[in-house]
Order: structure tokens, then C-alpha cells, then sequence
């Protein structure tokens, strides 16, 4: 990954806003910006040794990280040869109120001045900035965004090795759909396959959701054991060196009846509308949630598709922009997106595709190969 040039951008952005600094959360925008080991898992920091003050604070002259001792000994390793950050700052983890913040900032010379903040970044740390330091916090967040959005060819070739290789987990779990099956047993398959690949672990909690007539209304609601003349909902992710999949299908289990053939095909044809309207540069995230949502709604099931076409995707698995109303982002090429259109009919049944879409100069071209013919297992 090109580091140096992430760190040239992000001091554009200082220079752009007349930042002196610019302060990331410890998760995967310090990743993103410096190579360090995300400390969070998603966006949920750790409420242990004292890491509302770790972060990574970029400024003209240096790149700095801030760590308790604890966590310190799990990056260390992985950045004691870094040629982007210039000092690492380790506190003691009896340090909760930030006393070592606050000084190395002031030591700075940046008490008084202007500090860029991306979101996630911790409540504690901004309060110190803005009532001790008397430092101006600016939000940075929709700049972040845009840098990120766009990958990189590092960074596509990294999300294609992860698409494929959960296209390889889907392959080998399907075997596993079978009457008599419990979804919590095939969720914990499809963790040990991610192992099995070499993956660091699942983008977010996989899910198999067993929307039959006997199952719970709400998503998520509860573990269930796989009988015939249910749909078996595929929804999970892995990350691959610090890059996301996200991935879904549905499985029918027991000859489905006619409606649910046709709302497959309807899945199918507003996954394509959507993915067809993605025009680099011609086109909002919000133009081409539409285009897909025109499908459904079209064939009178627009109360049945519950949320947004899609979102960023790289290495968060939920990133900017979104493919839903409101967003106003025109596509450029080289993002990445998920495309997963669903209809949802309570107490009958969950269909849904969910594939990884780049944007390309010409059109679009999807990341995950995995069949989505009809599949149907007895």
C-alpha cells in the first residue's frame, strides 16, 4: 500500500481546510492512513486500557501514534519499521484521563489552533481538544470519505481475492443446507471456513436467516432448525488482509411455491437494473438505489424492500457512500459497492442476492461469481 501517498492526501486535506492537524480513531482509519493494526473490531472501541486517547495525529512534519502500553504490545511488531509513522507514543494504562494526550498536543504548539476530527473519533478526545486545549475541532469525516471511497489497485486486488474467496466458503456450506440442520451450526462453519482460508476474521457477524412460515417476523430473531418449504437466507463477510466482502444468497429448501420463483426473478432483475445504472460520473448513490428499487416496486412489492440497494464497501464492510435516498455522491470508478436488493414478507419468507460491485470507467463489473440461478436443495 502506498502510505506516503495516503498521508500527501490527508495533509491536502489540512491544507485545503487550514487544519494545523488532523486526529483518526484507532480502528480502521489509521489502517487506512498509516498501515497500523485496526485496535477496534468495526467501529466499537474497546472500553479497556484507556483507548478513548489512542489515535493517530498527522501533522505537517509528523505522523504519531497514540497507544496504551497494553494494546502497544500487539502493534508494535507490525509498525516498529514503518517508514510513514515518525514517533509512537505508549501511555500507561492508568492514564484515563489523557494526561499524555494532552501534553505531546501541547508540547506541539497546537494548543489554540485547528484540528480535523474524523467520525468514531472518541467523545473524551474532543472534549480534551475543545475545554482544556482550547483547540477548534473541524469535521473531517465527508473528506475521509471521498479519499477512501476511491481504491486503489492494491486495494482492488485485495477485494477481488476476498470475493473470491467467499464465492469458496458459499461452495462448500451449501452442502450443510439440509432439513434437520440448526442455522447456529452453519454460521459456525462458515466462521471456520474463513479460518480455513487464511481470513483474520468475519466483516460483521454472519447470519443464516430462516424466514419460513414458522419463523421469527424479525430479522435475526432467534436460531432455528432448517425444515422444507422454508428460504434459507445467506448474509456474511470475511476480511482478507484489512479488506472486506459482504455476500449474500437465498436457498430453497423443499420445491418453491410460484410467487416465490417470481420474486426471485425480481430480485434478480432489480440487482441487474441497479448495477447497470452505475455510470461513472454520470450518477448520485441515491439514482441508482432508485433504479432498483423501481423494479420491485413496479411488480407491487415496494413495502417489502426494507432497506437501501447498498453501501461502500473496503475496509470497513458499511463505508460512504451509500446506493440509497439522500445520497447525493456521484459513483466515480474504482469504488466499490455492495448491490443487495431483498423482499421481505414476514412469516413467509426472505429473498435476497448481495454481491461486491466496482465501478469501472465503461459500466460496472461484479466481484463475486457465485451462481445466482435459483438454488434448491430437498
Amino acid at each position: 500500500m502506498n502510505y506516503k501517498l495516503r498521508i500527501e492526501k490527508i495533509r491536502n486535506i489540512m491544507e485545503t481546510k487550514e487544519l494545523d492537524a488532523i486526529l483518526l480513531p484507532a480502528d480502521s482509519s489509521w489502517e487506512y492512513a498509516a498501515g497500523v493494526p485496526r485496535m477496534w473490531k468495526g467501529n466499537t472501541p474497546q472500553r479497556q486500557n484507556s483507548l478513548d486517547f489512542a489515535s493517530l495525529l498527522i501533522t505537517n512534519k509528523d505522523v504519531i501514534v497514540f497507544s496504551p502500553r497494553l494494546s502497544a504490545l500487539g502493534i508494535l511488531p507490525r509498525i516498529k519499521d514503518s517508514k510513514i509513522v515518525t514517533e509512537i507514543i505508549i501511555y500507561q494504562d492508568e492514564d484515563l484521563n489523557g494526561r499524555t494526550f494532552k501534553e505531546k498536543i501541547s508540547d506541539l504548539g497546537l494548543s489554540g489552533g485547528q484540528i480535523g476530527v474524523n467520525r468514531d473519533i472518541s467523545a473524551s478526545s474532543i472534549l480534551m481538544l475543545q475545554e482544556v486545549l482550547n483547540v477548534t475541532v473541524k469535521d473531517i469525516s465527508t473528506n475521509m470519505d471521498r479519499l477512501r471511497s476511491v481504491k486503489d489497485a492494491d486495494e482492488i486486488k485485495l477485494m477481488r481475492k476476498a470475493s473470491q474467496l467467499t464465492d469458496k466458503v458459499f461452495e462448500e456450506i451449501l452442502p450443510m443446507v439440509r432439513p434437520g440442520v440448526l442455522t447456529r451450526d452453519i454460521e459456525r462453519q462458515i466462521d471456520r471456513l474463513f479460518e480455513k482460508y487464511g481470513c483474520s476474521r468475519s466483516s460483521f457477524p454472519s447470519e443464516v436467516l430462516n424466514h419460513g412460515i414458522l419463523a421469527q417476523a424479525s430479522i435475526g430473531g432467534g436460531y432455528h432448525t432448517v425444515t422444507n418449504n422454508h428460504t434459507i437466507a445467506f448474509d456474511f463477510g470475511l476480511i482478507y488482509e484489512g479488506y472486506c466482502s459482504d455476500f449474500g444468497r437465498t436457498v430453497f429448501v423443499g420445491q418453491p411455491s410460484d410467487e416465490f420463483v417470481k420474486i426471485h426473478g425480481l430480485i434478480m432483475a432489480a440487482q441487474k437494473a441497479g448495477m447497470e445504472a452505475m455510470k461513472a460520473g454520470k450518477v448520485t448513490g441515491a439514482q441508482v438505489n432508485r433504479a432498483a428499487r423501481q423494479v420491485i416496486e413496479d411488480a407491487g412489492y415496494g413495502d417489502c424492500f426494507i432497506h437501501r440497494l447498498g453501501h461502500g464497501i473496503g475496509k470497513d464492510v458499511h463505508e460512504r457512500p451509500f446506493l440509497s435516498e439522500g445520497e447525493d455522491t456521484i459513483l466515480l470508478p474504482n469504488m466499490t459497492f455492495t448491490a443487495e436488493p431483498s423482499i421481505y414478507k414476514p412469516q413467509e419468507c426472505l429473498i435476497r442476492v448481495e454481491d461486491v460491485v466496482l465501478v469501472t470507467e465503461t459500466g460496472y463489473e461484479c466481484l463475486n461469481k457465485a451462481s445466482k440461478e435459483i438454488i434448491i436443495v430437498d
